[in-house]
């Protein structure tokens, strides 16, 4: 049977059109759909831009159980704001936002922090590394607080913070003067303090005969004493390994740092612009840990006892299986955090002591006292915090004893309801530190004698202990005495090599950060318009090519009803690419002849940075040949041969200098060919400019 419906139709162009532009309504239909569903979906915030008299502080700090005591002191500080603002309705309702960091290290990882920083968006206080402060202040990163504090001084206020109330060491850590330019600020206000001692089992020690005329176990007071004890106490089972470890110079926390003060090393010069971690002693200094380590049977094997702690045993607290605790370290240098964090919870049956460090004997026949080193945290406000006054009222607020004590108040009863100790951490300042041992220590009936006595020793080495240099390459210089250290320890290089190496690399930095480059700034704009025209360019190309080119049926491209439909289809895909691609892709370009910190304009440095690459960084070769030699290695076994056996050419091969050659010629920054066609009209940093005399070009990796 014929069925009409079957019957082909054909359809005019009008009808074309109007089916089109029901398509084309349709989808602007379910696209407007779609937007309004996730704008409802999206979050709000808790509090409304329009909510009269609120100002919101945002809180950065690192994770930890003590957020719920701090939490406690927020809240208090908030309810006085509103209660404030009844009475005074010009003063704002504080409402603090907290947030944690979310690296383990915000110190060595401060990514977070720097990206908040250059966004304009970053907390309005922050609890950081102490040490850190000046490296990042030095950069722009944190305000000078210098007039808040002349402030709080004309005010007179209870609260008011104080220079002369906090340790000395402590308030220097804080306060950095530029070398060249003699600008002076203060950047920060200490909070926490800790200091090292020497922790001793009195157990071991008797076993061994270290007694006095009383029977009591005898601490070691020299360097010559404690490497004799580190022998004697250190215990092996029948293949060598460590079981009880008598003494080992890293494990704990003491560091090259306080062994050369101890020796009378410095790391930097007085002048702070020249690196001295290679002078004599703290070359000694090394040279005595890496003879330590030797007689008790190697770093590796000291390594490895300690590596070898916790292994398959991560279900419990970390204090339950300190090795101290568990008897199997007689002596070591420690921090004061132990006594809170370790001993007062988990060391009430262990017979122990604490001791002053023992020092070199030559330094004690000269006079000297026994030292300790500082360190700690405390509170800044970065330089784009959107609400500093804010910042700082809750800065004083968390400084003051009143804040301290419904802390601490907050976490005793915390600890308290789970049948753990409370034990204070040491206060910057130096009232506050002398009453939370009065209050929450020496009257405390639940602290025992030996938590006693080692906190107060701890607390009289606060005065005289020097902290780690104030400089703006605080992170490098830490990194590089501990890779200085791990290279002479483990005989990889000498002491006085080890160190040589290590002070190049601080040098350079601190160079580098005390004389930026003056090269011009970037033009960002111009870029940004050559991208556009590029885009542009590439737009009217492509048009132009699908028009031009016909089909066998002598149709061009742009009449083809596809072509339009194609586009769209792979609209998001090149509006991607140029967004999160090509963009970027430029940006990488042109930042690679750059000197940029994110805090900072980036500047023009030419070839500065190729240059350091391919001529004074030790690891770019290293990494290319090891490259080269894997890619080689799986050529070889592809064709037969043996990993190994393919011919390439090593380092001192003469085919390599000539090719070294070539590169490190054409990117020279004085009077290299790139650099000379580029014409950059920029000047490379100071740190970049070297001699090239003295066989500087036949240098190999």
């Amino acid at each position: 049977m014929f069925d009409v419906r079957r019957l082909p139709v054909r359809l005019g162009p009008s009808d074309v059109r109007s089916h089109h532009r029901m398509k084309a309504w349709k989808t602007v239909l379910v696209a407007g759909v779609l937007g309004f569903s996730l704008w409802l979906l999206s979050p709000g915030r808790a509090i409304r831009p329009n909510e009269s008299g609120v100002v919101e502080i945002s809180y950065l700090a690192q994770a930890g159980t003590e957020i719920a005591a701090l939490t406690d002191a927020f809240r208090i500080f908030e309810s006085e704001s509103r209660e404030a603002h009844r009475r005074n309705p010009a003063h704002p309702i504080y409402r603090i936002v907290t947030g944690q960091n979310a690296s383990a290290d915000q110190t060595a990882d401060p990514t977070r922090f720097l990206v908040s920083v250059a966004g304009g968006v970053p907390p309005d206080l922050i609890r950081f590394d102490r040490y850190a402060i000046t490296e990042w202040a030095a950069r722009g990163a944190f305000s000078k607080l210098d007039d808040f504090l002349a402030a709080d001084a004309q005010t007179g206020a209870a609260e008011a913070v104080r220079p002369e109330n906090f340790y000395k060491s402590c308030w220097d850590e804080v306060v950095y003067e530029n070398p060249v330019t003699a600008e002076r600020g203060t950047y920060a206000v200490p909070a926490d303090v800790d200091d090292r001692a020497l922790f001793y089992n009195k157990d071991l020690l008797k076993r061994v005969g270290y007694v006095d005329a009383k029977g009591e176990a005898r601490p070691p007071k020299t360097w010559e004493e404690l490497g004799e004890m580190a022998v004697k106490l250190t215990e092996r089972d029948s293949r060598g390994v460590i079981k009880i470890l008598g003494f080992a110079p890293n494990f704990g926390n003491a560091w090259l740092y306080l062994y050369s003060w101890m020796n009378g090393g410095e790391f930097l010069s007085a002048d702070r612009r020249f690196c001295t971690m290679n002078s004599p002693p703290v070359v000694s200094a090394l040279d005595w840990m890496t003879r330590l380590y030797d007689s008790i049977g190697g770093a590796e094997r000291a390594y490895a006892f300690q590596g070898g702690i916790q292994s398959g045993r991560l279900s419990v607290a970390p204090g339950e299986v300190d090795p101290f605790v568990q008897g199997r370290v007689a002596m070591k240098i420690d921090g004061y955090w132990i006594f809170p964090e370790v001993l007062a919870q988990f060391g009430r049956d262990l017979n122990y002591a604490v001791a002053l460090p023992p020092m070199p004997a030559a330094a004690l026949a000269a006079g000297r006292q026994p030292i300790s080193w500082v360190s700690g945290w405390c509170y800044a406000i970065p330089s784009t915090a959107q609400h500093k006054q804010a910042g700082w009222e809750l800065l004083r607020f968390l400084c003051s004893q009143r804040a301290i004590e419904i802390i601490g108040n907050s976490e005793r009863t915390r600890l308290e309801s789970i049948g753990r100790i409370y034990v204070p951490t040491q206060n910057s300042n130096r009232k506050i530190n002398e009453w939370l041992f009065s209050n929450y220590i020496a009257n405390n009936p639940l602290i025992q004698p030996k938590v006693r006595d080692g906190a107060k020793l701890l607390n009289d080495l606060l005065e005289r202990s020097p902290i780690r240099p104030v400089t703006p390459v605080g992170q490098l210089l830490f990194n590089e005495q501990k890779r200085a250290t791990e290279n002479a320890i483990f005989h990889k290089m000498s002491a006085q090599t080890a160190l040589n190496e290590s002070t190049k690399v601080v040098q350079r930095a601190l160079d580098r950060a005390l004389g930026p480059p003056r090269g011009p700034v970037v033009p960002w704009k111009y870029f940004l318009w050559l991208y556009a025209l590029l885009i542009i360019g590439a737009i009217i190309a492509v048009f132009w090519w699908d028009t031009h080119r016909r089909d066998s049926a002598g149709r061009t491209g742009y009449f083809r009803s596809q072509w339009w439909g194609g586009w769209i289809s792979a609209s998001p895909w090149i509006v991607g690419f140029l967004l999160f691609t090509g963009g970027p892709l430029l940006f990488s370009i042109v930042i690679s002849f750059c000197d940029y910190d994110i805090l900072n304009p980036a500047r023009l440095v030419g070839l500065a940075n190729y240059e350091w690459m391919l001529r004074r960084d030790p690891l770019f070769w290293k990494s290319i040949w090891k490259e080269h030699r894997v890619y080689g290695d799986r050529h070889s076994v592809r064709h037969g041969a043996k990993p190994g056996d393919g011919a390439t050419a090593e380092p001192g091969d003469p085919r390599y200098p000539d090719l070294a050659h070539v590169i490190l010629f054409a990117v020279d920054h004085a009077s290299g060919g790139i650099q000379y066609s580029l014409d950059l009209d920029s000047q490379s940093p100071d740190w970049a400019v070297e001699q090239s005399a003295g066989g500087d070009w036949d240098s190999r990796p």
